[in-house]
């Protein structure tokens, strides 16, 4: 099987017009941040505690006994389903795309990505792009030890990945939207003096805490980009083949 053919049936969501070059390919990666146990965790458990609720008014339990369940057990669930479904919003839009043009990453699916300007707490509904005379260098990060470093450094503090703002985090990364459950990044170093790169404006977020009371969070431009991918081998061989 030669370069062409093997490149076409892999499974990253990428095409190529078959009169053009190498560099002329693109790849498209959508909703790149939604593994399972995000999915789970944000669409699942509410569904199950609805049919949990349901099920204790239809077998006509007493009222003592549904309080007692909904207090116990069902408040605990409900803000965690809180918790999963805010993330699973944050992270929705999340995607990549890689063509000729150069590299964007964040709402990549929507026409009205562009003109945002989201909190800090919903920068992946934004569109981050970055020209190819931009781009310092690309790399598709998979070994876990790496990965929990861009989970937790403070270069990639992030609120895409976590529902509070811990007490010693100062400024959200622009353009870092790692996600909960995360095994493999595209990690994207920027050259922002560049002409074209666009990093939009993101309006900071107010975190409350019993300890602190209110906070201001503000956007900071990070030297890397980081976003998910669930397709890293696939992702791999099509900068490969771009020679990148």
């Amino acid at each position: 099987m030669d370069e062409t053919a093997r490149l076409r049936r892999a499974r990253g969501a990428w095409r190529r017009r078959p009169d053009v070059g190498a560099h002329d390919a693109s790849y498209v990666e959508r909703r790149c941040a939604l593994r399972w146990q995000l999915v789970t965790w944000g669409l699942g458990l509410p569904a199950a505690l609805a049919a949990a609720l349901a099920w204790l008014i239809v077998s006509g339990s007493s009222h003592d006994t549904i309080a007692a369940v909904v207090s116990s057990l069902m408040g605990p669930g409900i803000v965690a389903a809180q918790i999963g479904c805010g993330l699973l919003y944050r992270n929705w839009p999340t995607g990549i795309r890689i063509d000729e043009a150069g590299v964007s990453i964040g709402g990549v699916g929507s026409r009205r990505a562009m003109a945002r300007r989201p909190t800090v707490t919903h920068q992946n509904w934004a569109l981050f792009t970055c020209p190819w005379p931009g781009v310092r260098y690309m790399t598709v990060v998979t070994d876990p030890a790496r990965i929990r470093e861009i989970k937790k450094s403070p270069q990639y503090w992030t609120v895409s990945n976590r529902w509070g703002k811990p007490h010693e985090m100062t400024r959200c990364m622009a353009g870092v939207l790692t996600a909960p459950f995360m095994k493999a990044a595209l990690v994207i170093g920027v050259e922002h003096e560049e002409a074209g790169v666009v990093s939009p404006e993101l309006r900071p977020s107010r975190f409350y805490s019993k300890t602190t009371g209110a906070t201001r969070l503000a956007a900071d431009l990070a030297v890397e980009w980081v976003v998910p991918t669930r397709h890293p081998d696939e992702l791999r061989t099509f900068l490969a083949a771009i020679g990148r």
